[in-house]
């Protein structure tokens, strides 16, 4: 699977596209109607028209078409602005894309310091069990799909990719393949990033030993965005397997998100997509080295 993140309007989600949808997701009609009365972008209120021309009954789940899929991805990952005479589409912003096991494997690194990253089975081990405990804050939550705090509608009966489906109002849990952080919560990750930051580069020293990572200096610096570029990394890093410049330019790249997102006021969206799928925020990454 490949994923993607990007950078989103919290407020016209919030306020505009999740009531549509928690309205849609029964009625169809009705939720593109809803849509309908706040958006004034031209090419978005004519998608709208086309697909509300062609919906005889039923709910979202129902509509697969490409005009809807169009529509559902410039609801939820453009950047939106109000304006006098409703909601336009301003601009899609960058993002973070990456093979899916890597996007997992760095935000797992980032936020929980008992991830084993250096052993490749025990890692996969983990990220299965992981998953299981359903640890739903930080940004490995968003990457898994999974929503914080539960949504008002079943976002799987919105938007389908690759068939994550769990909607259990009862355990307050919603997993799809797609998921949606708002920017209060970006925020808060901001705030602790380059603290979980210089613990990783810690750990990292730890599990290498009495080797002198002498690079470590401008490697924070990159990874809390002091310094553009990456530094070249000497052979104290070859614990760190043969793609190690690959990994150390992905945590730089979702670190940047997390520090652009929250200074802009932005929420996040993930989507997951099937190999091959689209993903237009970069270049796919590598695929993930044997440990680091």
């Amino acid at each position: 699977m490949n994923l993607v993140i990007r950078p989103v309007h919290d407020v016209f989600l919030e306020e505009v596209a999740f009531p549509a949808f928690a309205v849609g997701v029964v009625d169809a009609a009705s939720g593109l109607g809803k849509l309908l009365e706040w958006i004034a972008d031209e090419r978005v209120s004519w998608l709208l028209g086309r697909v509300l021309d062609r919906t005889v009954g039923g709910s979202f789940f129902g509509l697969v078409d490409d005009e809807w899929l169009e529509l559902v991805h410039l609801l939820l990952f453009s950047e939106w602005e109000r304006r006098r005479d409703g909601w336009h589409v301003a601009r899609e912003h960058p993002g973070y894309a990456a093979n899916y096991e890597l996007g997992l494997h760095v935000a797992l690194m980032l936020q929980d310091p008992s991830y084993p990253y250096g052993d490749a089975r025990g890692a996969e081990r983990f990220r299965e069990e992981w998953l299981g405990n359903v640890i739903r804050s930080g940004p490995a939550g968003l990457v898994a799909g999974i929503w914080d705090p539960f949504p008002t509608f079943p976002p799987d009966q919105v938007l389908v990719t690759v068939g994550r489906s769990t909607y259990a109002p009862a355990e307050n849990l919603a997993i799809a393949d797609w998921s949606f952080r708002p920017s209060h919560a970006v925020k808060s990750w901001e705030r602790r990033l380059d603290e979980q930051l210089r613990n990783l580069l810690g750990r990292e020293r730890t599990r290498l030993g009495p080797v002198s990572l002498r690079e470590s200096t401008e490697l924070l610096g990159y990874w809390t965005g002091e310094l553009p570029e990456a530094p070249a990394l000497s052979v104290a890093f070859s614990g760190l397997g043969p793609t190690a410049s690959a990994w150390v330019r992905e945590v730089g790249e979702i670190s940047r998100l997390i520090r652009n997102a929250a200074s802009a006021g932005h929420g996040l969206t993930s989507l997951v997509t099937r190999e091959g799928g689209l993903v237009s925020a970069s270049e796919p990454a590598e695929p993930a080295p044997a440990g680091w």
